[in-house]
């Protein structure tokens, strides 16, 4: 960067991103405001998407990177991992909060957090569907949406679900296979005690027995499935079948409790059976809700490939993970201004959607890398910077030899 901006210096914008007290969760609240009403003056449906993305990185003092399981790449390895929030609509997205999951290993050490600058507020373990949660609820009253979105990881959540349908808010999140549900209210309750003086019963039972969802869609029949289009892609129409129904839950472990979930299961697949996806809703607790159909709620369970693509415009055109920084100051630096380069991306593609409709990302980028004004513009000033990196390199090999 300080090779291409004018007026630049590498000294300056190291202290930027690292040192510079701006606070980035003020530039965020301004980000989602303008996205939120970008999104406004069209009346298709707005999720709030919640998704982790996984950054790979070396060593050990960056800013919570411990070995974990990075979905970027599939596997357990050395990584941070952000939970993040987005806006979509169609197939227009941006992101809109974040926070840095900090593995159990790095709270429990207050020296490691310390050394990495992580505010004492801070320092203290958060499951990543108690930092979803907690992005939701920092931004209530900022933005508008009709729904929140997820994968399994936050769908599996019973916490984050009572969360959420205590905020009064719809949720369409997926859930895995080995999820047990009851298709009738399993009505649990305290059987009766024995004679005698023994001690009283507390533990709740019931008399149905919970059902995984891979074994319910065994049962089901051709029948059961309704086709419909999702959405135009650029092979043609994408077409799904989906199935749904009222389930109930209430785990068999948790005895000390008789509080059963009663949500709406969607089971949608690809029509020649492959591709299966779980998910629950609370939508039956809504009122204003009771006019969707089956198609809608496919709609809104399929809506999160859009927010996977978008955190991956963020890492493949717009550097999310090519950073250098270790401490928590300059991570949350470069992601929000990784977060304002999309809206900004974002707001191109709208302002130009009639004239431009196939403006992409890198399209974007390449117009401006040929039309910004650059620091060198003839052979000497471009020799002044290559002698400006070997100063630099050999800087960094006199530190290695002195240690």
């Amino acid at each position: 960067m300080t090779e291409r901006i004018v007026d630049s210096t590498y000294t300056a914008l190291q202290h930027f991103i690292s040192d510079s007290p701006w606070d980035h969760k003020v530039v965020l609240s301004a980000v989602r405001k303008d996205l939120s009403a970008l999104f406004m003056p069209s009346s298709d449906p707005i999720g709030l998407i919640l998704d982790e993305s996984g950054h790979r990185k070396r060593g050990r003092d960056s800013v919570g990177v411990a070995r974990q399981y990075l979905g970027s790449i599939g596997k357990v390895d050395n990584g941070q991992v952000g939970v993040f929030a987005a806006l979509s609509q169609g197939d227009h997205v941006g992101m809109v909060n974040v926070r840095l999951y900090l593995p159990k290993e790095w709270s429990q050490s207050k020296s490691r957090c310390k050394k990495a600058g992580i505010p004492p507020s801070e320092q203290h373990y958060r499951s990543k569907g108690e930092l979803a949660l907690e992005m939701v609820k920092e931004m209530e009253g900022e933005i508008d949406y009709d729904w929140i979105g997820g994968d399994s990881i936050y769908g599996n959540s019973q916490a984050l679900r009572k969360g959420l349908t205590q905020l009064d808010r719809c949720f369409v999140m997926d859930t895995s296979e080995r999820q047990r549900v009851y298709l009738t209210d399993p009505k649990p309750y305290i059987p009766p005690s024995g004679p005698g003086r023994g001690r009283k019963k507390s533990s709740w039972v019931s008399d149905e027995k919970p059902t995984k969802l891979k074994a319910l869609l065994g049962q089901l029949s051709d029948s059961d499935w309704i086709l419909h289009t999702v959405r135009q892609g650029c092979k043609g129409a994408l077409r799904r079948e989906v199935y749904c129904t009222e389930v109930y839950i209430w785990s068999e472990q948790r005895v000390t409790t008789s509080e059963v979930e009663k949500l709406r299961l969607i089971i949608s697949r690809n029509p020649d059976g492959s591709e299966v996806k779980y998910s629950l809703t609370n939508d039956l607790h809504f009122p204003h809700f009771q006019g969707l159909t089956d198609k809608d709620r496919l709609y809104r369970q399929m809506q999160r490939y859009w927010v996977e693509r978008g955190i991956q415009e963020c890492k493949d055109t717009l550097g999310m993970t090519d950073y250098q920084v270790r401490g928590w100051r300059a991570w949350y630096h470069h992601i929000t201004l990784t977060i304002m380069a999309l809206h900004y991306m974002l707001e191109q593609k709208v302002k130009w959607k009639n004239e431009i409709p196939l403006l992409s990302c890198p399209d974007i980028k390449l117009f401006l890398a040929l039309t910004l004004e650059r620091k060198a513009t003839d052979p000497h000033e471009v020799w002044n910077l290559i002698q400006v990196r070997h100063q630099q390199r050999q800087a960094d090999l006199d530190r290695r030899y002195l240690k």
